[in-house]
């Protein structure tokens, strides 16, 4: 069981309705990720994913920086480590970690290097209006490739958009990752997490299974052939047969006529 008490206050927890709210408060860092901020993530992200009422995840932050990146005090003593076991579970424990259940970003001001790399790894994302985004890595001799922004960013915005924010390297604001496509939905500051968390709800009300078959059947067609026969084809199929087969979705037909909320079981 996740014992909450072990987080230091770098990374907080919520658990609101379902939802779960893991928030960066790193302040005198700007929430750069060290090491100790790597280990509380990945606990918490771990807690998340095994925990079947949580439905969710919204990642957030406190303060006026969602991430600025890594600690580059402990990158410059070469000190940087990953938690025993979750080697590979990348920056900020989830940009090379799936998880079948969605993450949210829920940004609050600067979203800078890997803080992108962040809001690139989750499946939604609502940013302030008062956020920007931005990848300064090739200002100090460095590529955006430590979160796989270089791998992601191109399959999620159009391609000159990427181009301009990896090569460029200026920072754009948060009305211009929204025409982008990089975030959903623009909002108050005061209004983010509330905005997360209504999304968060909104997916609940689908049937576990098919939330993750219908995210997994994206991400593992993406950009395959849409004429039929083709690989993608034959994934969506075969996740289609395991959640029609599945009782939620005979509990989906059965509420639908009775004309009530239908109970899933996953």
């Amino acid at each position: 069981t996740f014992n909450l008490e072990r987080l230091a206050s770098v990374v907080t927890t919520e658990e609101r309705d379902g939802v779960f709210i893991i928030t960066f408060n790193r302040l005198e860092a700007r929430n750069a990720i060290n090491n100790l901020m790597t280990k509380e993530l990945s606990d918490a992200l771990d807690y998340w994913d095994k925990n079947d009422e949580l439905r969710a995840c919204v990642l957030t932050n406190n303060g006026h920086v969602f991430c600025a990146g890594s600690d580059l005090k402990e990158l410059a003593e070469d000190a940087w480590e990953m938690p025993e076991g979750r080697e590979k579970w990348g920056f900020a424990a989830c940009t090379k970690r799936y998880f079948d259940k969605p993450l949210i970003a829920a940004v609050r001001g600067k979203a800078l290097g890997g803080g992108v790399e962040i809001v690139a790894a989750c499946d939604l994302a609502v940013a302030s209006d008062e956020s920007i985004f931005g990848l300064p890595e090739p200002r100090v001799g460095l590529t955006a490739a430590g979160g796989g922004t270089l791998l992601r960013l191109a399959q999620q915005i159009p391609m000159k958009f990427a181009m301009e924010l990896l090569l460029v390297a200026e920072p754009i604001s948060a009305q211009k990752a929204n025409e982008w496509g990089l975030v959903n939905y623009v909002v108050p500051d005061d209004q983010v997490v509330d905005k997360a968390v209504e999304l968060a709800k909104k997916i609940a009300l689908g049937a576990p299974l098919s939330i993750k078959y219908s995210k997994k059947t994206v991400i593992e067609s993406f950009g395959s052939n849409f004429i039929y026969p083709s690989p993608g084809w034959e994934v969506l199929e075969e996740y289609e047969k395991i959640t029609r087969a599945s009782e939620d979705a005979h509990e989906g037909d059965v509420a639908f006529a009775e004309k009530r909320k239908p109970v899933w079981t996953g």
